[in-house]
Order: C-alpha cells, then structure tokens, then sequence
C-alpha cells in the first residue's frame, strides 16, 4: 500500500513544481511558500476536528519544531532557485537528496555502509557529471565544478540537504502521535511554518506581498491543495509501515516527470545530457533506497 501512495505523491509532486515555476512568474517566492502552507489550514483544522487530536508526548514537539525550522528554509531557497532558471536544468539535482538522506540515516539511525547503496551514490555522483558532460572537452573537471562553484546549484544542494532533514524529523514526530495521525501532524507544521514566514512577510514584503496573494489567489490556493494532498500522501505512506528511505525514494521518481511535464508546458526541453543524467541518478537512488 504504502507504495502506491509514495508513486501517487512522485506524480503529485510533479505537478507541485510545475504549478509552483508557473505562479512563481507572478509572485516572490516567500508568497509562494507561505501560501503552500497557510491556505489549506482551514481545511485541516476541519479534517482534525472530525478524527479527533492523538496523544502526544515531547518528542511530538522536537520532531515538528525542527521539521517546521528546517523546511521553512527548504522551501523558501528552493521555490527562489526555481523561479530563475530552467527546469530541466536544476531539478535533477533533486537526486542529491539520496545521498543526504542516506548520510543522516547513517549519522541518526545508526545504519551501516553497504555495497549496493554504496554502488547508488557513486552512481548519482556520475549522473551529475553526465548532466554537464557537454563542457567535458574544455576541462575534465568542469562538469562537477558547474554544480559545485555556481551560486545558484549550491543553494539549491542546500536547500535539497535541508529537505532531506526534515524527512527523519517528520518520521520521528509522527511516531509520536498516538493513534498515528498525519493530518494532525501536518497541521501543526504548517501552523508552524505559516507563523514564521508570515512574521518575516510583515517585516520585508509589507508593501507587496498581499496583493500578490489577492491578484494569484485561485493559482496558489489550488498550488496549496496539490501541495497538501502530495504531503499527507507521503505521510500515510510512513503510517503504512513504509520505511522512510523506500519511500522518498520512490517519491524521487517524480523528476522524471517534472521533466516531461517541464517540456509539454514551458516547452523546457531538456538536453540529452540531460535525460541519460537523470535516469542515471533516479538508478542511483533507488541502489541507495533498495540497497
């Protein structure tokens, strides 16, 4: 069960991003984020009244504090990242994300070095390399350098690493609610998050930012419902007993179709490069995932 839940919410996702670079032509992308969290809040206080509020305990508290702190950041460096280049050529190093999530396993969860997950980063390693192999004639390296010394593909590792932190801390404040409650656990993140971004908001953005939000409304409220359903999608998966290594990984295979729908929609039409790099690294990360 758990994945076709993941593999729903990789096509969701999808469609997340492409809703997200389309709304973000129109609005910051601070007024992106905090309408992906806060929109649909109203929707959620409704759905926990009806199952009712789960026993909680501290940890509850320390996984969706750090959870909200991180992602918050996450999302906010990601969407900017997005908004100023092309699809096609910064969402591949979404498969980074293995690779971060297999070292804080190993730092957090204790997990040990294997062979085959081993083989998986070596393999994202080299898609990278792929994506760039185009520039390999003037210098061996250039390819890895493109990625590592640009501005816009560190902060984007960045906010990938963050994102990937966050998937421990939302497990783990999950285990903590008792019965398992995603939606609760969700609200309360994005209550959360919401608060903060909002406080920034009133500080920074006072002048714009809420007619961006009144001229954009119908885009990013239904941008916060595709959002939503792909986070609580995600969610249940972990409810279900899906361990939470196989079930990113699986909700990695949604860059595959953030490049297809990056074509049919913004005629983004990625390289050669390109599409061997990606199903390289997608390789790589269910080798790190299944391994």
């Amino acid at each position: 069960m758990w994945f076709w839940l993941a593999l729903f919410a990789a096509v969701l996702g999808a469609v997340d991003v492409i809703l997200s670079k389309k709304i973000l032509h129109k609005v910051s992308a601070a007024v992106l984020t905090w309408s992906l969290f806060t929109l649909t809040i109203p929707i959620l206080i409704y759905l926990v009244l009806r199952e009712g509020i789960p026993t909680l305990n501290q940890f509850f508290f320390i996984g969706v504090l750090g959870s909200s702190l991180v992602f918050v950041f996450s999302k906010t460096i990601g969407s900017g990242i997005l908004k100023k280049n092309l699809i096609s050529k910064i969402l591949p190093l979404t498969s980074f994300g293995g690779v971060f999530t297999y070292i804080f396993g190993l730092i957090f969860l204790s997990e040990s070095i294997r062979l085959i997950p081993l083989l998986g980063l070596l393999s994202i390693i080299f898609g990278s390399y792929i994506l760039n192999a185009d520039q390999a004639r003037e210098d061996f390296l250039k390819p890895f350098k493109l990625i590592f010394l640009r501005k816009e593909s560190l902060l984007f590792l960045l906010a990938i690493m963050l994102g990937s932190l966050t998937v421990i801390l939302d497990k783990w404040a999950l285990g903590n609610t008792v019965p398992t409650s995603p939606i609760f656990t969700i609200l309360i993140e994005q209550i959360i998050m919401s608060t903060m971004l909002g406080a920034y908001m009133v500080g920074k953005e006072s002048k714009t930012w809420t007619v961006e939000i009144k001229k954009n409304f119908g885009l990013l409220f239904l941008n916060s419902i595709v959002f939503l359903i792909t986070g609580l999608l995600v969610f249940y998966a972990y409810a279900f007993g899906g361990p939470v290594a196989l079930v990113i990984g699986v909700k990695r295979l949604q860059i595959f179709f953030i490049l297809v729908m990056g074509y049919l929609f913004f005629k983004d039409k990625p390289t050669k490069h390109t599409w061997i790099a990606t199903a390289i690294m997608i390789l790589g990360v269910l080798m790190i995932k299944l391994g």
